[in-house]
């Protein structure tokens, strides 16, 4: 039986089809766009209306908080259920909750006055840094943009090169045995050869659904504001099935299906294991966690109330912390690509740290 649609139109899913990425507008329950956004500057420790104080021009947060993801955008979730193929096919623990893990660009004065044609950029990839990467692996179905601000044109919306996941799935095709972060150097070489390039423009609360597979960087900030958004993830409880004797194939299997050309491909068999590993990225968000606490805690303290008054989830006991990890794979061992470590100027490098754990 063909697959009903109750909240996608066709015309969401004609425009994921060719582009890869569907917006849904005024998605964000504004209750957690105000709380979550309050203490902003706090966190940063940086004065938001001198400029001078902005160290870094393109920051990741950690997160103190987090709701279940369809009270977080519950029409966006909706629609992402659909195009995944229904809400049993999310993996029921991995980022079932959405938070305020902020990514912020910031821009600078350099940008307000210079210019780079997107095939130019750097920084390319699609958020895979915590499984080994094949064809049909589902860890990251949907990369979820939620916009936390308003991004107009030229204010450091993310890029995504539209046409840059058919290179993305022919090389996966060709290398069954799958890959381990990182690849920057290797699966997204073809980039600056695209034509089909766009930025997110959006508005405060808007979502952006783009498939896993889609490649994409930061845009710089002409407007040297702070642009905030978040990037979780739809994790799915099986890899895509990309041979259905019914061809009745989900929209995420649709995409990977067109961008090879293909109707099946009956043949394709990863080679190695599977792997699940600790993020990457995480090692030197969560390193922030600690600094990012002892601002907010002082900041409570200055308008009379105490530590207890502090919403994160680190100051919530162990227990809270242990299904926050597990919800986001904190838990799990250090892959064989290590994890990076935060250096000044906006580099990164990769290490194996000793212990994964938080101190706060």
């Amino acid at each position: 039986m063909p697959r009903e649609y109750h909240h996608l139109t066709a015309e969401d899913r004609a425009h994921f089809l060719e582009h890869g990425w569907l917006k849904v507008s005024n998605a964000i329950d504004q209750r957690y766009m105000e709380e979550w956004m309050a203490d902003l500057w706090t966190r940063l420790g940086y004065d938001a209306e001198d400029k001078s104080t902005w160290e870094e021009t393109y920051i990741k947060l950690p997160r103190h908080r987090e709701v279940p993801a369809p009270e977080l955008c519950p029409k966006a979730w909706e629609k992402i259920v659909e195009i995944v193929g229904g809400d049993d096919k999310i993996d029921p623990v991995r980022e079932r909750y959405y938070g305020d893990q902020f990514i912020i660009n910031f821009g600078s004065e350099y940008w307000k006055t210079h210019e780079i044609p997107p095939n130019e950029a750097i920084g390319w990839h699609h958020d895979n840094d915590w499984y080994r990467q094949f064809l049909d692996s589902s860890g990251n179905a949907l990369t979820i943009i939620c916009c936390f601000t308003d991004i107009p044109a030229r204010g450091g919306g993310t890029l995504v090169a539209e046409d840059g996941i058919e290179g993305v799935c022919k090389y996966l095709y060709d290398h069954p045995e799958g890959l381990d972060s990182p690849f920057e150097d290797t699966l997204y070489t073809h980039i600056p050869s695209c034509k089909k390039f766009a930025t997110i423009e959006a508005k405060a609360g808007d979502v952006f659904i783009t498939h896993g597979l889609l490649p994409h960087t930061w845009s710089e900030n002409h407007l040297h504001y702070a642009r905030v958004i978040s990037n979780p993830h739809v994790n799915l409880v099986e890899p895509f099935n990309l041979n259905r004797k019914d061809s009745d194939y989900t929209m995420c299997e649709q995409v990977i299906l067109r961008a090879l050309g293909r109707e099946s491909v009956p043949e394709f068999k990863p080679t190695r294991p599977r792997l699940s590993h600790y993020p990457r990225t995480a090692f030197f968000k969560r390193a922030r966690v600690a600094e990012e606490l002892q601002r907010m805690i002082q900041a409570a303290e200055s308008k009379g109330l105490g530590p207890e008054s502090v919403d994160s989830i680190y100051l919530k006991g162990e227990e809270a912390i242990k299904e926050h990890e597990k919800r986001n794979g904190y838990d799990k061992e250090i892959g064989p690509g290590g994890v990076l470590e935060w250096k000044a100027g906006n580099k990164y490098e990769t290490v194996r740290p000793a212990s994964k754990a938080v101190l706060v």
